[in-house]
């Protein structure tokens, strides 16, 4: 019971800080104290409110509300044990309360400053869905070569009037597609183009195409393409939402950089020229991801700006946040490059938060508290928990060995399937493949299910995929190996499928099961360590605890 009271309270702790205090204007609605704090029958309804919107009860009536106060309770001792071991006094813990405190300021700062700008023309762009072409699909024909001299042969072709579908058959190296014609099967739309292999350079001239045009010679990959559009639907209700969310994107950077632009005018930041020469060199001699710096270098000022400056430590760790994902060369003028793009933006929008009072601001300062508290807590388990776990080997191997049903592997199919949308289309391929043509070639170009490569995937015999594939997987379940079966009547579509290999459930060997042991092995032994730590703290912290039993049996009788 202890651990589980740990956890909950530690998954719950966001939930409730509001609802404590140090003193109550109602003596008679608190319902518990721990030294100066105070936890209220409200507080402690909220708690088990939002907590079982969540989990469910672990206990009914009055041990139901016993187990919350007693998390509630936890909490508080894990706070004043943080305290009292000056966790709160460490370096890092002052390091990540400040970045948290600048990352809640610029976003708030954000947000009253350019996001209803953002929002006023998202709205706008709403009405202009339709003339954005997210709204349609196109059904398309092609002629791919491998070259660029055959592609313009091919249009030559064209030209000079020859059908496509003819030029298609003669030219494309596609057979599938071009024994039809160059038919593609899968529709296209502005949300799947780079799902299907095209850039969105390419949609946008082909979705400027009219029907019955063709396109010019497109490098896509290795290959040429031209495209013909031969007709067009409806797009899917989802690619509005996609269409949405990009546009307010690209309008929110729009508006973050004017933003950016305009404290840059008001702020003037100025970059230390000799700053810069000194950090190439330190960077230089440290190598890619490191820096050389002393104490004395980190609080030299690389940039200055009205009211504020931004100290070579700034700029470290900074660096170190995105040096992995940004290319910046250890040179002047890519180490400017980077304190501009990277380091000078939010660190003008936090300044210009702190010169408009926003710290202030209550529901920000409760939330710092909040923030405050919850890393104090990461920090007490860090250094109770976490660093005294001590896993070896042979205890991994004893937990393999006795707990054999974690470390099954799920009963697995190998299918081949091809899915289409109409029945006739079904029936016409099981024809064909009973004629003897290749299955996996005429999924390549049939099947419109898209995460399939070839129609050939592997399912399991887990609830998730049992849902997903539905009526599929109770075929696939009872069909002979090797049988062709179908159609058989999808939400989707029809599908038309083999079963290749049927691998029964088996257990997964220890060497590739010992992380995943050791993992388990880890999680008893934190929370055995957990549940040690609230046994010392209950005991330590007992004559600061007072429970007003009448006050929570009357809440339980309720």
């Amino acid at each position: 019971m202890l651990g589980k009271m740990a956890l909950v309270g530690l998954v719950l702790l966001s939930m409730w800080w509001g609802g404590c205090g140090s003193g109550s204007e109602a003596d008679g609605d608190v319902v518990a104290r721990i030294d100066e704090k105070e936890i209220t029958l409200e507080a402690l309804r909220q708690f088990r409110a939002e907590a079982t919107a969540s989990y469910r009860d672990p206990e009914e009536g009055l041990k139901a509300w016993r187990f919350y106060l007693q998390t509630m309770i936890d909490m508080e001792l894990l706070l004043a044990e943080a305290r009292e071991q000056q966790l709160d006094q460490a370096m890092e813990f002052s390091r990540k309360l400040e970045d948290e405190r600048r990352k809640k300021l610029v976003d708030l700062y954000t947000s009253r400053t350019i996001v209803k700008e953002v929002d006023r023309t998202v709205d706008g762009m709403r009405e202009n869905f339709a003339e954005s072409k997210w709204n349609k699909m196109l059904r398309l024909a092609h002629i791919r070569t491998e070259s660029e001299a055959e592609a313009e042969k091919a249009m030559r072709d064209l030209e000079q009037g020859k059908p496509f579908e003819g030029v298609a058959r003669e030219r494309s190296v596609v057979p599938t597609t071009a024994e039809r014609g160059g038919v593609l099967e899968p529709w296209y739309g502005r949300g799947n183009l780079e799902e299907m292999g095209l850039t969105l350079e390419i949609g946008e001239q082909l979705f400027a195409l009219e029907i019955g045009a063709f396109s010019q010679p497109f490098p896509v990959g290795d290959y040429y393409e031209i495209f013909k559009v031969l007709s067009e639907g409806p797009a899917p209700d989802h690619y509005r939402a996609s269409f949405l969310r990009g546009s307010y994107w690209k309008e929110f950077r729009v508006q973050w950089d004017k933003m950016v632009d305009r404290l840059q005018d008001q702020l003037e930041p100025r970059v230390d020229g000799d700053v810069v020469k000194v950090l190439v060199e330190r960077m230089a001699g440290a190598g890619r991801g490191g820096m050389l710096l002393s104490p004395e270098d980190q609080e030299v000022a690389l940039v200055r700006f009205k009211g504020g400056q931004v100290t070579v430590m700034d700029f470290a760790e900074t660096y170190n946040a995105y040096w992995f994902i940004r290319s910046v060369s250890f040179d002047s003028s890519g180490i400017s490059e980077f304190i501009h793009r990277d380091l000078l933006p939010r660190t003008l929008v936090y300044q210009a938060a702190l010169q408009e009072g926003l710290d202030q601001d209550s529901t920000i300062v409760a939330w710092l508290t909040a923030k405050e508290e919850s890393l104090l807590l990461e920090a007490l388990r860090e250094t109770q928990v976490v660093q005294r776990v001590e896993v070896e080997d042979a205890a991994v191997k004893a937990y393999y060995d006795d707990n054999p049903q974690l470390f099954m592997q799920m009963e697995e199919f190998q299918v081949t399937e091809i899915l289409v949308a109409t029945r006739a289309e079904a029936e016409k391929l099981v024809q064909r493949v009973r004629g003897g043509e290749d299955m996996e070639q005429l999924a390549a170009g049939h099947t419109i299910r898209s995460d399939a490569e070839g129609g050939h995937y592997h399912m399991h015999n887990h609830p998730s995929e049992r849902r997903v594939f539905g009526a599929l997987y109770d075929s696939v379940a009872v069909a002979q190996i090797g049988a062709l079966n179908g159609p058989v009547k999808l939400d989707a579509g029809y599908s038309v499928f083999k079963v290749l290999e049927r691998i029964p459930a088996h257990p997964t060997p220890f060497a590739q099961a010992a992380s995943r042991a050791k993992w388990w092995v880890q999680k008893q032994q934190e929370k055995a360590l957990f549940d040690a730590l609230f046994v010392r703290l209950r005991e330590k912290y007992a004559a600061q605890i007072v429970v007003f039993e009448e006050r929570l049996n009357a809440l339980a009788a309720e």
